[in-house]
């Protein structure tokens, strides 16, 4: 008995190889072929991606000091446009247009010269001491009165357009070297010893 169940043991698997092999060869293989072809086209597309991923160029970081410096150059040109407009729009927005740029000019100009600031709002806000009034005074008056701003309109919409044009040179300059002007109403001491580069509107104008 004990022998004719290990015959029985030892034949066993060979039925059932013989099973799954008579099984495959009669079963309907259309499917599997399918999902053969699919699982190699899934391959081949695998395959392209990620070659074409290794071939790529790798895209290098911007430096973080390289968008600090970009950040606080943008700000500083808003900040002298902003300030150069409001020099405009309050000494200058009821002259002719070439008026308006002559000031913006002689703006500009100062932050290029010895003896002035370097920087647009620096020189709009500007003060000098008076010893005839014994106090400092602005040398463009309107930034004497306080904090004003600007309405918006037609005047300020010019006067940002003028200080762009100026800031970025894009005009041909009208008062070429000025450093000062002054009303045609009046006639400070300091006139005479500078050289009159023109007149335009209510201002006249000097190196």
């Amino acid at each position: 008995m004990f022998t004719s169940l290990l015959d029985e043991v030892r034949i066993w698997p060979l039925l059932w190889r013989r099973r799954l092999a008579c099984s495959w060869l009669l079963r309907d293989k259309g499917n599997i072929a399918f999902l053969a072809v699919l699982g190699l086209m899934v391959l081949a597309v695998a395959a392209i991606i990620y070659l074409a991923y290794q071939e790529e160029a790798p895209i290098e970081a911007v430096p973080v000091e390289a968008v600090r410096r970009e950040a606080t150059r943008a700000q500083r040109r808003a900040n002298d446009l902003r300030c150069l407009a409001e020099n405009i729009y309050f000494e200058a927005r009821g002259e002719p247009i070439a008026g308006q740029y002559a000031v913006a000019e002689v703006t500009l100009n100062r932050t290029q010269a010895q003896y002035f600031p370097h920087t647009v709002c620096e020189v709009v806000h500007e003060t000098r001491w008076d010893p005839g009034r014994r106090r400092h005074t602005a040398d463009f008056s309107w930034t004497e009165s306080g904090t004003l701003s600007p309405e918006d309109g037609p005047a300020w919409r010019q006067a940002m357009t003028i200080a762009t044009a100026v800031y970025d040179d894009t005009n041909e300059p009208l008062v070429p070297g000025a450093l000062f002007y002054h009303a045609t109403s009046v006639r400070p001491g300091w006139a005479s010893a500078r050289k009159t580069v023109a007149r335009i509107g209510n201002h006249i104008f000097y190196r």
